[in-house]
């Protein structure tokens, strides 16, 4: 018996281009509660995970109510995927030191991780730009959106300039 994983090689191709996503928790009184995540990877076929830097917010959701939907989109082509499921906090443990392995490997940086959030994808469904309407391919939306992007870094590189961010 064979099962189909719900993790396509497209979804793991769209997630590692991506590397930010959106994560939609709720809050213990019923109130949404969106956060970004810039270490959003695929775990296996079934699960994707991200590290809770500074998420007290998403963790302290997840322990109340478990489900969780996460957007990732690559950011030229314009698609996408939502992964819907539930989430599992992982803290000092075999799955904590296998995926912050797997980040600080990659990425050459460590973070104060809190957290390793282990999602098991019980659904997903493609997201694509509506953009798609006036555009036939993905190579032509990537194509006017790295001309697009272009003068939109251009734009807030003046921007920034002018009125530089200073975390405190």
């Amino acid at each position: 018996m064979s099962t189909k994983s719900v993790i396509t090689d497209d979804m793991r191709a769209v997630v590692q281009a991506a590397h930010l996503c959106f994560a939609a928790t709720v809050t213990p009184d019923g109130k949404p509660n969106l956060s970004p995540k810039g270490t959003i990877r695929v775990w296996d076929d079934d699960h994707i995970f991200f590290l809770d830097i500074f998420s007290p917010n998403t963790r302290a959701n997840l322990q109340s109510t478990p489900f969780i939907e996460v957007n990732v989109v690559e950011q030229l082509s314009r698609r996408g995927y939502r992964f819907f499921g539930r989430a599992e906090l992982h803290i000092d443990d075999d799955v904590f030191r296998e995926a912050t392995r797997r980040i600080y490997g990659e990425e050459g940086a460590k973070y104060p991780v809190e957290a390793v959030v282990l999602i098991k994808v019980e659904r997903a469904e493609p997201v694509w730009s509506p953009g798609y309407i006036h555009t036939r391919t993905e190579e032509e939306m990537r194509a006017a959106w790295k001309e697009r992007r272009a003068a939109l870094d251009k734009e807030f590189e003046a921007h920034v300039e002018k009125e530089p961010f200073r975390p405190e």
